[in-house]
């Protein structure tokens, strides 16, 4: 079971209300043109400091380093001159990239505080769009603007101005994307992987049907052979499945020449589980990644963990992975869920969540995408009526992004 200190805080801010609750983490993630995550854009439900204790104690204690892999974090700092991290271990040069508002950018008085700050290694990203007669630090080299009413006139201007790479945030749909892209953004975050794609070809579908066919197998526990002479019928998931068994991310070493030799060594659970992962790879010939694989990965992984913290056995942690795993297939597939689970012979609680939201499952599920920061936000009630205190749902959180971020770029 997670715990940790904020255990002891949320206890005694039950007891005393005038200690503030721990604060509700978001991170939103942050990806390139190919689709590929970069950054971990991380916010905050307000609090009463700039958010520097917050920041450091996330990374010394929560393990925010080990989160990012060798992505970067992208910090809002409403007030450079009051921002400082104490941290136990440094960071490498520009891991940390902090969001501060363009005014603070170009104002002369503010200038020493943000020189002090990229001296300490950390980039700077202008937060807004500044007047076009303005003098911006000679540090703020990238530029953050909201594009969720479309890209805001004068935004080509600073994005020639300066070096990038430039961050489109709240970026709604693929058509957006691909106009912000054309603009010359290449950093993006929003709900843009959420949208069914049209340009899915059949030959995916089909793969990816058979991968379905697969996990039923799978799930009735049908002999290594039967399994291989699936496989062998598609040979893009032969390679898929081949390079997610090799991969560095599931800690395997050895070469792996055959089916049963990977079945074996991955053990039916684990097979399971790489199947899952399958259905949101990329295919031989795709230009971009697939980016609701890793979303549907750091779903699953924090489902996992909350429902580990709510007292699930491992049964139910298992069925609860699948759940978040699952919940993106009406995406990918562009078909309903019903449908889509129709053949597997999944146990109810498992339908119940994925179909209704109902049960354990499903109301876990609800909450875990209200942490997504979308347009329903979570809130400190959603965790309290589930039993999960704001700081187990901060480190269950990390430890789901940990892994995704493995899978944006090992998969």
């Amino acid at each position: 079971m997670l715990t940790g200190r904020g255990n002891d805080e949320n206890n005694m801010a039950g007891q005393d209300k005038s200690i503030p609750p721990f604060p509700l983490v978001f991170l939103q993630p942050v990806a390139d043109v190919h689709c590929l995550w970069t950054a971990l854009s991380l916010h905050i439900s307000p609090c009463d400091d700039d958010g520097s204790a917050l920041f450091s104690r996330l990374f010394n204690e929560f393990g925010l380093s080990q989160a990012l892999g060798q992505l970067s974090c992208i910090l809002p700092v409403p007030d450079p001159a009051r921002f400082s991290l104490e941290l136990d271990e440094p960071l490498r040069r520009g891991q940390v990239m902090l969001r501060i508002p363009v005014e603070h950018c170009t104002d002369s008085l503010q200038h020493p505080a943000l020189d002090r700050l990229h001296k300490q290694g950390y980039g700077i990203i202008a937060d807004g769009l500044a007047p076009r007669q303005a003098i911006m630090h000679a540090h703020a080299e990238s530029l953050l603007l909201d594009c969720s009413d479309g890209i805001p006139l004068g935004a080509a201007h600073w994005m020639h101005r300066l070096r990038g790479p430039h961050l489109a945030e709240n970026v709604a749909t693929p058509l957006q994307f691909d106009q912000c892209r054309a603009e010359g953004f290449r950093w993006f975050s929003g709900e843009y992987p959420l949208h069914p794609s049209s340009n899915a070809s059949q030959k995916d579908a089909i793969s990816r049907a058979r991968l379905l066919k697969l996990l039923e197998l799978v799930a009735r526990d049908a002999d290594a052979p039967e399994l291989e002479a699936l496989l062998k019928q598609d040979p893009a998931l032969s390679y898929q499945l081949f390079k997610l068994v090799s991969s560095a991310a599931f800690g395997f070493s050895a070469h792996i020449t055959n089916f049963t030799q990977a079945i074996n060594l991955l053990g039916r659970r684990q097979l399971q589980r790489w199947l899952q992962l399958l259905l949101y790879a990329r295919f031989p010939g795709d230009e971009s990644a697939n980016p609701l694989l890793p979303r549907a990965a750091a779903r699953a992984g924090l489902l996992e963990a909350l429902c580990q913290h709510q007292g699930g056995d491992r049964d139910e942690q298992d069925r609860a992975f699948i759940v978040g795993m699952f919940s993106l297939l009406d995406v990918l597939l562009a078909m309903p869920v019903s449908m889509i689970v129709a053949p597997l012979k999944l146990p109810p609680d498992i339908l119940d969540a994925l179909l209704q939201r109902r049960g354990r499952l499903g109301k876990l599920l609800d909450l875990v995408e209200r942490a997504e920061y979308g347009s329903v936000p979570l809130r400190h009630s959603d965790l309290e009526e589930s039993g999960i205190d704001a700081a187990t749902y901060c480190r269950s959180l990390l430890q789901a992004y940990r892994w995704a971020s493995k899978v944006s770029h090992e998969a």
